[in-house]
């Protein structure tokens, strides 16, 4: 009898335990959840759920690089990219080639930032303002010193030809993507156009829309399978090149201009006398917000890299993320249960605490940058990626937090604010491991922090 009275108790605990998880959804049971949030004032733990396990993050690891970026980076950083001419200049002819030299900047072109003068627009008015009206010779591109291979190797094949898994090169350019509409059985359109990208279509329309896109880093092979609901399907894809998109727009500002180029091979080692062009991007705060927002992928590399400016090696993730784990771990996180393998949280090898991730929030919320370090993030419920977030509730405004997505993935992190928009409390909550629909999850933590606070 004492056995079996012993026996319902245990099974009571544990429904009970059941029961006691603090995010209710369908599925919810199947899930790993994370929670951990501290008031910033009295420094209390407010709540505390399997804090201390890891989760995969997805794009909250953005947090990091921005904190990283913010404590290591001037306020006033730019990315710098050049062009040069190398030759000699006799009668308006160029007889040599213009080189332009990438600096990493990921705004070149960009429809983020659409208002900053067009590159190959300036290129070109530097060539006129230096008088030149004929190149013989060609226009060039270095891509200085960053490897070759733009994507992570920790990056899945299925996300590399998409626009967010994009690759991050010396030179980038309209956001390294491109849009493309397809009908089961042609390209519709596609800009910019990509004369060396062949597309191979293997579509079929049926009741439920599903496209899968499947193209090797570099490779000019796109290929295309699955099935359309509608007559078309648009969506933006990653360039295997942008350099190669950015001499064809060098070339056509420069026809514009009456400037021509027999784009011929010459070898041409001395400079031709004329002043550089220096093309600066935005400073770092700006492409920064950007990147929260928007949780814009390639913005987030280029951040994470310029921490390793200036050391004299190749510019990779890998030794950035050496000099992020040696400035963070020099204010005291500890990275010993703490795997960052990219700057955007693409790869699904990356795992981080919530109290980790929780420690560098609260570390960030004070002293002189915490002010610009907080106006990073999205507003929930105003914009970006947090727009749905708590949207027509009583809370909408007063969260400042970072969102990350993916197959079964679903988080948040950042700050209570109070109603001079300054942090109260750091919030972090993670869920890995749902299936199906992230809309119910989303619903169930919009709840959770609805009777929070």
């Amino acid at each position: 009898m004492k056995k079996t009275m012993l026996l319902i108790a245990l099974l009571t605990l544990c429904r009970c335990m059941a029961f006691s998880q603090p995010l209710e959804f369908k599925g919810s049971e199947a899930a790993s959840i994370g929670i951990y949030i501290v008031d910033l004032g009295s420094k209390r733990i407010v709540a505390d759920y399997n804090s201390a396990r890891t989760f995969i993050p997805a794009s909250v690891t953005k947090c990091v690089t921005a904190a990283s970026a913010t404590l290591s980076l001037a306020p006033d950083f730019k990315f710098r990219t050049e062009a040069r001419a190398y030759g000699s200049v006799r009668a308006g002819v160029l007889h040599g080639n213009v080189v332009i030299i990438g600096g990493g900047d990921p705004t070149l072109g960009s429809r983020h930032f659409s208002s900053r003068p067009s590159f190959a627009g300036e290129v070109a008015d530097w060539l006129k303002n230096a008088g030149i009206t004929s190149i013989e010779g060609s226009v060039l591109v270095s891509e200085g010193n960053f490897p070759e291979i733009g994507v992570s190797p920790y990056w899945l094949l299925e996300d590399t030809p998409w626009e967010y898994g994009a690759g991050y090169y010396g030179i980038n350019y309209r956001d390294n993507s491109f849009t493309m509409t397809v009908s089961p059985t042609e390209i519709v359109s596609m800009a910019p156009r990509i004369e060396s990208l062949s597309v191979e279509l293997d579509l079929t329309k049926g009741a439920v829309g599903e496209v899968s896109a499947i193209r090797g880093e570099g490779s000019d092979l796109l290929y295309l399978s699955g099935t359309l609901a509608s007559p078309t399907y648009g969506s933006r894809y990653s360039m295997p090149r942008p350099s190669e998109v950015l001499l064809d727009d060098v070339y056509a500002a420069m026809k514009r201009r009456g400037i021509t180029c027999t784009e011929t091979d010459v070898t041409a080692e001395r400079e031709a006398g004329i002043a550089p062009l220096v093309y600066r991007s935005p400073a770092a705060p700006e492409i920064l917000r950007s990147m929260m927002v928007k949780s814009n992928n390639l913005f987030a590399e280029s951040m994470l890299r310029a921490l390793a400016f200036g050391t004299g090696g190749k510019i990779t993730d890998n030794e950035a993320l050496k000099i992020e784990k040696r400035l963070l771990g020099g204010r005291r996180h500890d990275f010993s249960s703490i795997r960052i393998l990219d700057g955007c949280g693409l790869a699904v090898g990356n795992r981080i605490t919530p109290r980790f991730l929780g420690g560098i929030l609260e570390d960030m919320a004070s002293g002189e940058r915490a002010k610009s370090y907080v106006g990073l993030f999205p507003i929930a419920g105003k914009e970006g990626t947090v727009k749905g977030l708590l949207a027509n509730t009583r809370l909408a405004g007063q969260f400042a937090l970072k969102s990350g997505s993916m197959s079964g993935v679903l988080c948040y992190a950042g700050y209570k604010l109070d109603a001079a928009q300054r942090p109260t409390h750091v919030v972090v909550i993670m869920v890995n491991g749902f299936v199906g629909k992230s809309a119910p999850v989303r619903k169930a933590i919009s709840d959770y922090l609805l009777s929070k606070f």
